[in-house]
């Protein structure tokens, strides 16, 4: 398929009813155009069926090639159902702020279908706007489910019901400039695999000089307190006791975490003075070759690539520093939960285009022949073939599809990636109140970043007395 055709797919799409800008877009849910709204039994979605739903999150306007691709398979699934009109409501910079999260909970105006990150479990339960799904999902409805990985369903369910689908799937690991490395006689080949290794590689690449970062990390916008769990973890540290009853981060691990970071700055100087205190803050200098080295998950390489315009061949991934022995990296992703109100037949319809989109090889966002098609005929950057660990399980039908698809049609030198898929780590979920403990620990990451006087052992008793009242009130 050419990209003429994926334009004049999306001017269908929009001229069938489906929404993909967002004034036109209501983010309140639609209501059922059907007689009686169905029935919750467990079927799939009769194709049969008139009924208008809405979810968020879809591609914005920086992203040129994903919203053509979203354009082609809304008109795609309104093949299947024509009686099905999805209202598609687009994000702006990034499909979710911890504060806006909170808001449109406040006001109980999500779509239909809503956008949440993992760590968003709790607030989203508390909020009460979330329905139970568990009548709907099943290997009919969702093919594969039952394969799954454990820690993904680990991640929509609470007491055994089923209350959200998986969208993306993650395990963090170093994302790092393979141009960087080799300036700095360092084997691009050869990440480093343990945090000395990661200080030193970042003081040589510092070197450099050039307003060139060898290492960058989060200190605001609760990424600061994301990118402390998810170094904590690599070296075989918790976030929470075992019974999620209180704060264990004020450890060994804790300290070194903060200690090595404050050294970096002040001390190596490998790390910059401009700091990152939000999401998006981190990308244009990974892009423009002025940081060697940055914690993520995979998919920032592909954000690099198609959004910023970066170089494909200039990243490499490996796995997350520290993660042998005791450590393990943070495993996180997205997700959709339905909201309270809905007929039968509107969450069906949802979890139909959700599958569609999200869950099905060769479909929605794995249709990568399509991609491939795209990436040979457009002047807007596509990346394919970043690796992930998805959903499902390593000898599951999904999963097979996908890797036979990826390596057919994949576009990045898939050598760069070696070390990340040749190591892979144990992956440690989350904790309880994730969002509240980031910000909390927002506060120890910015304070040894921009304070050379901090003292660490005063930031982590801070934090974890800040922490233990929190996870008291869970």
């Amino acid at each position: 398929m050419k990209i003429d055709r994926s334009r004049k797919i999306a001017a269908i799409a929009l001229a069938a009813g489906m929404c993909l800008t967002t004034a036109a877009c209501s983010s309140t849910t639609a209501s059922n155009t059907g007689a009686s709204g169905g029935a919750s039994d467990g079927k799939p979605l009769d194709p049969a069926t008139a009924v208008t739903v809405s979810i968020d999150c879809a591609p914005g306007a920086d992203q040129a090639a994903g919203k053509a691709d979203y354009a082609d398979d809304l008109a795609l699934f309104k093949v299947k159902y024509p009686n099905v009109t999805v209202n598609a409501k687009p994000y702006v910079g990034q499909c979710e702020a911890p504060a806006q999260q909170t808001a449109q909970y406040k006001a109980h105006d999500e779509t239909g279908a809503f956008h949440a990150y993992f760590t968003d479990r709790e607030q989203t339960l508390n909020s009460g706007d979330a329905v139970d799904i568990s009548a709907y999902v099943n290997d009919s409805t969702v093919p594969g489910f039952s394969t799954m990985l454990p820690s993904v369903k680990q991640n929509i369910t609470v007491d055994n019901k089923i209350y959200a689908l998986p969208v993306n799937y993650y395990s963090t690991g170093l994302i790092y400039n393979r141009d960087l490395f080799k300036q700095a006689g360092l084997d691009p080949d050869k990440p480093p695999t343990t945090w000395d290794e990661v200080q030193a590689d970042a003081k040589r690449i510092a070197a450099l000089g050039n307003g060139i970062s060898g290492y960058e990390d989060y200190s605001g916008g609760n990424t600061g307190g994301w990118h402390f769990t998810s170094e904590l973890y690599s070296l075989g540290g918790r976030m929470v006791t075992g019974d999620g009853g209180k704060a264990a981060f004020n450890s060994a691990q804790g300290k070194q975490v903060l200690q090595r970071l404050h050294d970096m700055r002040w001390t190596d100087h490998s790390i910059g003075s401009t700091q990152l205190t939000q999401w998006a803050d981190a990308f244009p200098p990974l892009a423009t070759g002025k940081v060697g080295m940055f914690i993520g998950a995979p998919d920032v390489v592909k954000h690099l690539i198609e959004v910023l315009g970066a170089d494909r061949k200039a990243f490499g991934l490996g796995p997350m520093p520290g993660a042998t022995g005791p450590g393990s990296s943070l495993g996180g992703g997205d997700l959709y939960y339905f909201k309270k109100g809905q007929t039968p037949d509107q969450i069906k319809a949802e979890i139909a285009w959700i599958d569609f989109q999200y869950l099905t090889p060769d479909a929605g966002q794995f249709n990568f022949a399509r991609a491939a098609t795209l990436a040979g005929s457009s002047k807007d950057p596509v990346a394919i073939s970043v690796p992930q660990p998805y959903f499902w399980a390593a000898a599951s039908p999904q999963m097979s599809a996908i890797t036979d698809s990826l390596k057919k049609n994949g576009n990045l030198p898939l050598d760069n990636y070696a070390p990340y898929v040749a190591s892979p780590t144990t992956t440690l979920n989350e904790p309880p109140a994730a969002q509240q403990l980031y910000k909390v620990l927002d506060t120890a990451m910015s304070a040894v970043l921009t304070d050379q006087n901090a003292n660490v052992d005063s930031l982590l008793a801070t934090a974890e007395a800040q922490a233990n009242k929190i996870l008291a009130n869970q």
